[in-house]
């Protein structure tokens, strides 16, 4: 069987044992051509057994994403971390600041449980307590914007649905509240898949782009 578990591709601070995460070691041993890397993640719906998108160590994926939207100065140099300033839900507007980070081990947008709430208000949503999901009409049209510095992040509703199984759908999000220690927003695939992200470990930035539709 091939190996199967999750390469920690953050920093040094929150390494078990303080060990050197992979990248980070072939960064400072300058095996790669640039300290960065890009990924690329593909809509593929329910499909299994397909090519789901492109990680590219060193280097910006030109291939499969387009000019960078804009860099954004990490926050904290730990998790892949920077701030939110806006949220918008519809017509809602929520201006407060959040700390977020990209993480391409979650599944999942996680977000504060109130936010996550108003989003399946808007969306027609209902919480199905036996499977912790937000069951929701597979073509309900919804969106969630991030403003982060000066950019605004759109994601569309193809990326906050899922399908559940049994023709049944699913809001791609899930509530988190912690005791205000660490980030209130995990940005996973979802966010992943609908902008390609750029982790710039040399300049401790994160960029986004939009992906190039093939």
């Amino acid at each position: 069987q091939p190996l199967d578990g999750i390469l920690g591709l953050a920093f040094r601070s929150i390494a078990i044992g303080g060990v050197t995460p992979p990248l980070i070691n072939a960064v400072e041993q300058g095996l790669l051509d640039k300290p960065l890397f890009t990924v690329f993640m593909k809509h593929v719906g329910d499909q299994v057994d397909v090519n789901g998108g492109v990680y590219t160590y060193g280097g910006i994926d030109t291939a499969n994403c387009g000019e960078i939207i804009s860099y954004h100065p990490l926050s904290s140099a730990t998790y892949w971390q920077f701030p939110v300033d806006v949220v918008k839900i519809g017509s809602c507007s929520q201006r407060r600041r959040f700390h977020a980070i990209s993480d391409t081990g979650t599944s999942l947008i996680g977000a504060p449980t109130r936010i996550v709430e108003q989003i399946a208000k808007e969306a027609g949503a209902t919480y199905d307590a036996k499977n912790g999901i937000y069951a929701v009409d597979c073509n309900a049209q919804i969106f969630l914007e991030l403003v982060i510095g000066k950019s605004s992040y759109r994601i569309e509703a193809r990326n906050l649905i899922d399908r559940a199984g049994d023709g049944r759908c699913m809001l791609s999000l899930f509530g988190m509240d912690g005791a205000g220690f660490g980030p209130s927003w995990i940005l996973g695939d979802p966010f992943i898949r609908q902008f390609c992200q750029v982790y710039d470990i040399g300049n401790r930035r994160i960029g986004f782009a939009i992906p190039i539709r093939k």
